[in-house]
């Protein structure tokens, strides 16, 4: 987790100044020494810390001195980075709060940014995750506002490694995601994208799911050449080889222990070596070669004497080492080790190692007193006895309360599953009877659209069509000498009994199909362009789907293709008039089209009854009316837009 930790950082330092030695500063002997510094220092930090902590801040002291910003301020990030992997947090987060005032006072977003992230950093491995999250939210506008999506990819990265420590384990999977996704978008280089998927992989591993974490560091191996990322590739083995440990595999552990150790003595680096050690000596303790262990916790602690690491890398030396001597039977040497990494987890404050260090000085006092061991021996076998017959009860009582609680959970769930399914079937019933109610009242309107239709065309259209014939029979007797009143008469009936037709026709429910309008539509215009002087051209398609419409939405549509015909007669002075019809998925296309004198709709012609009716319908219908005018005519589109439903489910209106 450090290792990952300290190669996240690193990889977001690199990317997020820029990393530019070359440009032009307003002195160059002095700001090129402060740069030169920097560079040789962060090449030794992994092998030579304490030297190249030294260096850093020389380099911040004189960047102050001669009021170099780029300079001071990546000295800043540097230093705070090797102290926290050296454990001084506190040291750290002084330093960053320092840097971060000055900050302030200057105009870089950058520098603010920088600041905010190595505060977060410090606290966070101090476990101070609120007061991590304020401050990755002030660096986070910069991160995530930057072209470069690889700065956003390191601000996930964090967060995720923060909700990791948090245990919160589904939110770091979910920011580890985010940063593969922007690393991805990034084009980052292999070496990134294989860091994402190690965090994911530790995450798997953390929530117990181990195959799946071995196949997220499998692939994150994949990606990664031993001879060009030997520093990471160190890294992975050393996790690969805690899984493998974990897995009960512990050949294949050794053998990525071994590795990881010979890769990072070529790459001179004592801070990882130094877990590599614990982590072997940890394999070789489960394997109960103590004397091997040992050994190799003897380099670890001189290691982590050396570069006086924080007191987490101590802890784990102090727990082995305490197993590796009760291993060896030195009871009085694994006293002192557990006592020290007890001290690291606040002073003997945790229950574990309270009973652990009973337990071993309840072996030394029997080793120490040898004529009392057999009595201890037997009392603590008729405590067993005891202590056993007491859990074979307490098992028993267990059982039986298992049953029981089963027995009534059980009990419960099917009668619950009976009361859902008897609800189920109530509201099924419902819902069949609202049906059989809606079905039936659609029959009925449908029945009395039908009655009414009837009745219209035997009574009304009877009645209208013997007056036509009558005004016919008057006109012939009275000759030329025809009374207009009679003239109007005949026209009007006529006229009549087109609109009575018209409305037979839509309400009748047989009609209440997409074709059947085109087809009807299609009859009128034809019938009504030959009483006049003009020529009619149609291009009509069927529809290749049988689509009900609404009777309402069907007059609507015929009424206003009625009125544009109608206008195209009275108006247009045209001598030829188009009709297009075309439906398409779903919605119908109409267009009346005349070569007339054209028409540019004005506030006077828009109160027109004609066009205010023509309007009206369509927006009536759900569709749109247009009038498109021209030096070459008039063109009317109108649209419908009709549902894409089986027939029974339109209410037919």
């Amino acid at each position: 987790m450090l290792v990952r930790q300290g190669l996240l950082f690193v990889c977001f330092l690199l990317i997020y100044t820029g990393r530019s030695f070359s440009q032009g500063v307003p002195n160059p002997t002095d700001t090129s020494y402060v740069m030169t510094l920097l560079k040789k220092a962060e090449a030794i930090e992994m092998q030579q810390p304490e030297t190249a902590l030294r260096n850093y801040r020389k380099a911040l002291s004189f960047s102050s001195k001669i009021g170099y910003t780029k300079g001071y301020f990546e000295s800043i990030r540097l230093i705070t980075y090797l102290l926290d992997i050296l454990g001084h947090h506190d040291e750290s987060y002084k330093l960053a709060t320092e840097g971060l005032q000055k900050a302030m006072r200057d105009t870089s977003e950058q520098y603010r940014s920088l600041c905010h992230f190595a505060i977060a950093q410090s606290v966070k491995w101090q476990g101070k995750n609120k007061e991590a999250i304020l401050h990755f939210k002030q660096a986070a506008p910069f991160m995530l506002g930057h072209k470069n999506r690889r700065k956003a990819a390191v601000l996930y990265q964090n967060l995720g490694l923060m909700y990791e420590s948090e245990k919160l384990y589904p939110q770091a999977l979910l920011y580890f995601d985010r940063a593969l996704t922007n690393d991805r978008l990034a084009k980052s280089s292999d070496q990134d994208i294989s860091l994402d998927y190690q965090s994911m992989a530790a995450i798997y591993v953390k929530q117990n799911q181990l195959k799946r974490g071995l196949a997220y560091y499998q692939k994150a191996k994949a990606l990664l050449d031993p001879g060009r990322d030997r520093h990471i590739v160190a890294s992975l083995y050393g996790n690969l080889a805690n899984l493998h440990k974990e897995l009960v595999h512990f050949d294949s552990s050794l053998y990525y222990y071994q590795e990881a150790l010979r890769m990072n003595r070529q790459l001179n680096n004592p801070l990882q070596e130094l877990h590599l050690l614990a982590g072997l000596a940890e394999t070789y303790n489960e394997l109960k070669q103590y004397k091997q262990a040992k050994s190799l916790l003897d380099k670890a602690y001189a290691l982590a004497k050396q570069h006086k690491v924080g007191l987490s890398e101590f802890r784990n030396i102090y727990r082995e080492y305490a197993n590796a001597n009760l291993g060896l039977g030195r009871y009085k040497d694994a006293i002192p080790w557990y006592d020290q990494y007890m001290q690291t987890k606040d002073s003997l404050s945790t229950l574990e190692a309270k009973t652990l260090l009973e337990d071993y000085e309840l072996k030394l006092r029997q080793a120490e007193a040898g004529q009392k061991l057999a009595e201890k021996q037997r009392q603590i076998s008729r405590l067993e006895q005891a202590r056993q017959r007491q859990n074979l009860w307490l098992l028993i009582a267990s059982l039986v309360g298992v049953v029981i609680v089963s027995g009534l959970v059980f009990a419960y769930l099917y009668t619950r599953q009976r009361q859902r399914t008897a609800d189920n079937a109530l509201l099924a019933a419902e819902h069949e009877h609202a049906l059989a109610v809606v079905q039936s009242e659609l029959q009925g309107q449908q029945k009395e659209r039908l009655r009414i239709a009837k009745e219209m065309h035997d009574d009304l259209g009877a009645s209208l069509t013997a007056i036509g014939l009558l005004s016919e029979v008057a006109k012939t007797r009275m000759g030329t000498a025809i009374i207009p009143e009679v003239e109007k008469i005949s026209t009007i009936s006529a006229d009549m009994v087109a609109s009575m037709n018209e409305i037979i026709w839509s309400l009748n429910s047989k009609n209440d199909s997409l074709n059947g309008l085109i087809a009807y539509t299609r009859a009128y215009a034809s019938e009504f362009i030959d009483n006049t002087s003009l020529s009619l051209k149609t291009e009509v398609n069927e529809s290749p789907k049988e689509i009900t419409i609404r009777g309402a939405d069907r007059r609507n549509v015929f009424l206003t293709v009625k009125e544009a015909l109608n206008n195209v007669v009275k108006h247009a002075q045209a001598t030829q008039v188009a009709l297009r019809i075309r439906p398409e998925t779903d919605r119908l296309l109409i267009e009346v089209s005349d070569n007339g004198r054209g028409f540019t709709p004005t506030e006077q012609t828009r109160l027109r009854n004609g066009l205010a009716n023509m309007q009206n319908r369509m927006a009536e219908a759900g569709g749109t009316f247009t009038i498109l005018p021209s030096s070459t005519g008039t063109q009317v589109k109108i649209m419908y837009p009709y549902p894409l439903v089986s027939d029974p489910k339109i209410l037919q209106t």
